[in-house]
């Protein structure tokens, strides 16, 4: 080694791309995936668990990052799925609570039409809200019509008549003393490409001995898609009660001896006023 190398010493040679490398943070790359299939959390409340998830894992790379030193790269990567998680965590549960909102008020509209029917006797057009829409006719002074004795459709109204909650309503309903108030949800849900939404309403009366008594019907309507035309159809699907109103058990010998006479109903109002139970 000669004078001018003792005097300028060898210095190690740095890449300066090396320098600057800094490591990826994976935590960081499964936040900002995360973040971006959160939007599922639109579909179906199952799906709330991807956008939390997001915002557990985004809190997780963001300090994890500033643990090293250097700091890791993918900070930018960490925020954006932080945003977009907590977006649809927000999203998510708010979209599910007005859909549901707005179900269950357009259901208690069909419900409460339905039941309006029954109170007025006029079990035809409470008939007609139990079909399709495709199948459905109009809800005017013609409709009678469509009921002639020997029909198909006598034969369906006669059955739907036959119903313990139907005739339970429409005998009750005799009295004004009667009141039929909305009580609960029963259930929202969706099944078969239809919504469905089960209501409770509560029958108060008033029975021989002047005393109030309750019970309580099911209704489940369920809403489907017309594919024809841009909007949606609501139909009665079913109506139950676990407890029958005790004022009916005296009837029922009376109403099953008319089943069994299979007096016709009339084909036209003019005629004659529907009596489905004397």
């Amino acid at each position: 080694m000669n004078a001018r190398d003792a005097q300028h010493p060898a210095v190690e040679t740095v890449v300066p791309e090396a320098a600057a490398y800094q490591p990826l943070s994976v935590a960081a790359v499964v936040a900002l995936l995360l973040g971006l299939v959160s939007f599922t959390a639109l579909l179906t409340p199952i799906l709330w668990a991807v956008a939390f998830a997001g915002v557990v894992v985004s809190i997780f790379a963001w300090v994890r990052i500033h643990r090293f030193d250097p700091p890791l790269t993918g900070k930018t990567a960490a925020i954006i799925g932080l945003v977009l998680s907590l977006f649809n965590s927000a999203a998510g549960p708010a979209h599910w609570y007005v859909r549901r909102t707005m179900l269950v008020q357009e259901a208690r509209q069909v419900a409460e039409l339905f039941l309006d029917f029954l109170k007025q006797n006029q079990p035809h057009k409470a008939h007609q809200l139990s079909l399709a829409a495709a199948q459905r006719s109009p809800l005017d002074d013609n409709l009678w019509t469509k009921y002639a004795p020997g029909t198909s459709a006598r034969k369906d109204l006669e059955d739907f008549l036959d119903r313990r909650e139907v005739r339970a309503i429409i005998l009750l309903a005799k009295d004004p003393r009667t009141l039929v108030r909305f009580f609960d949800v029963e259930g929202v849900w969706r099944e078969n490409d239809e919504d469905r939404v089960a209501l409770s309403y509560a029958v108060t009366y008033v029975d021989p001995q002047d005393k109030k008594r309750t019970f309580f019907v099911e209704i489940a309507l369920n809403r489907y898609s017309m594919r024809t035309q841009p909007v949606s159809d609501w139909y009665i699907s079913n109506i139950s009660s676990l407890t029958p109103p005790r004022t009916l058990e005296a009837e029922k010998a009376a109403w099953d001896e008319k089943q069994k006479k299979q007096r016709p109903l009339a084909a036209n109002p003019d005629d004659e006023t529907p009596e489905p139970i004397e």
